[in-house]
């Protein structure tokens, strides 16, 4: 058995003792090479070892890092044949692919990228006919006398303005029309009147609105500056407010409505439509408790929905009988089954030739089986669920005030009832709405926009 390091510690000191006292003075004591510790007991005690392990570990470590990338690249190249090369010959093919420069091919769609869409392929000529078929389906029309008859209205210069064409009316003319003498185009007599941007930008801008995009987004899009999508989208959103439909939505006893009512925080914001701001700056995160008004800063939204149909939306100043009643009058033919929640307001639907039939929220109860055939369909979760695309909607434009809310409430409605449309025909829709606005009533409304004024146009406001 081989003696261990200990052992042998004990027998040196054994030795010493027994030379120092049976030896004479001139003693040397007797030293073994085995007494003496290897450098792999105490590798704290020996640097330069230390530094050559550290020097191959780094060396591994470096060896290492080139191998993940080399591991993809044989996994996608398994159809490629299998080629073995030498060392010296694999060394030679990266040094020359590290030496040749970094070229980077041009982009071959790089004209494309540039547009703005498709529209920018399209001829201005070409758009300006699309308009001239939303506004005049059956042949131009005159905007002052409304004349139609080929005979007296004819083209002038059908390349005026980028295309949009130019029209005289022979009648206006000789009457001594003090404007343009009798001309006319199509944009004439519209919102878009006088409107600087080209026809390609004021379509894409109709696009965005369509799809319910802000006016920043849409400015970015487009390439124009942000006040005048500001200002268009405006105009859009009045023009729908104008033309909004007012006739029932509820007809026959057999259709089913949903009332229900929202509450949006919304306040005066720099001293929009003209009304100043009569109290104190409200706190950041404050929460409303309780049903909100007008002068609460959290308005009310009250909402109809006919099932399988539209939906009509309000904007009050308070959510109580008396201000509902007209408006349910109005939307709901008497006899028709109505659904509601339990609260107090719509008690009066009974006693008014409705068939009222509610749903406690607070008892836990949101859909019933009055007549036993297996379906829940009392229930208001239709017109509630509409509450939460609204929420989002008004959500993007990060605070509106409440001057201008009912026109945002108006733009939701036209693109809740456009739902089932793509894009280009909610786009001719609204294009379709611009035209249907009063001429008469355009200058107005222009004024009413730029003097930011809605309080004139919106009852709620006023």
């Amino acid at each position: 058995m081989k003696p261990t390091p200990s052992l042998w510690l004990i027998i040196a000191v054994v030795t010493l003792l027994v030379n120092a006292c049976f030896c004479p003075t001139d003693w040397m004591p007797i030293w073994h090479a085995d007494l003496l510790c290897s450098s792999k007991c105490h590798p704290a005690k020996n640097p330069g070892r230390n530094a050559i392990r550290r020097n191959r570990r780094w060396l591994k470590w470096q060896r290492r890092l080139p191998q993940q990338p080399a591991k993809r690249r044989c996994k996608r190249r398994v159809c490629e044949p299998l080629i073995l090369l030498s060392a010296r010959h694999v060394q030679r093919v990266k040094s020359s692919r590290a030496s040749q420069p970094i070229v980077s091919t041009p982009d071959p769609l790089a004209g494309l990228r540039i547009c703005r869409g498709w529209i920018d392929q399209v001829d201005y000529r070409q758009v300006a006919a699309i308009i001239q078929k939303v506004r005049w389906p059956q042949g131009p029309v005159c905007p002052a006398c409304g004349e139609r008859e080929t005979q007296y209205v004819h083209c002038l210069d059908p390349e005026y303005h980028q295309g949009l064409g130019r029209w005289r009316c022979e009648i206006c003319a000789q009457a001594g029309d003090p404007g343009e003498g009798g001309t006319f185009t199509v944009l004439t007599g519209t919102l878009f009147a006088g409107q600087q941007i080209d026809l390609r930008s004021l379509w894409l801008i109709l696009e965005a609105f369509a799809d319910g995009k802000a006016s920043v987004a849409t400015a970015r899009e487009t390439q124009v500056n942000r006040h005048t999508t500001d200002r268009l989208f405006r105009l859009l959103r009045a023009a729908l407010y104008l033309t909004r439909s007012e006739e029932p939505i509820v007809l026959n006893p057999e259709e089913v409505g949903e009332f229900d009512e929202v509450y949006l925080t919304a306040g005066l914001k720099g001293n929009a439509g003209g009304l100043a701001l009569e109290r104190e700056p409200r706190k950041r995160g404050l929460k409303q408790r309780g049903r909100g008004t007008w002068d609460s800063d959290r308005l009310p939204v009250f909402g109809l929905l006919c099932r399988g149909g539209q939906v009509r939306l309000f904007v009050l100043k308070n959510v109580q009988t008396d201000t509902i009643r007209p408006i349910v009058h109005k939307m709901v033919r008497q006899g028709a089954k109505i659904y509601t929640d339990s609260y107090c307001i719509y008690q009066f639907l009974a006693r008014e030739g409705y068939v009222h039939q509610a749903v406690n929220h607070g008892a836990g109860e949101y859909a019933l089986d009055m007549d036993g055939d297996g379906r829940c369909e009392v229930h208001c979760n239709t017109m509630e669920c509409t509450w939460s695309w609204l929420r989002p909607m008004i959500r993007t434009y990060r605070g509106i005030s409440k001057v201008y809310l009912p026109l945002f409430v108006t733009q939701f409605e036209f693109l809740f009832n456009h739902r089932q449309h793509n894009r280009w025909n909610r786009t001719l829709d609204v294009l379709s709405a611009v035209f249907q606005v009063d001429p008469d009533k355009t200058s107005d409304l222009l004024c009413h926009v730029e003097g930011a004024r809605f309080s004139e146009i919106c009852p709620v406001a006023g």
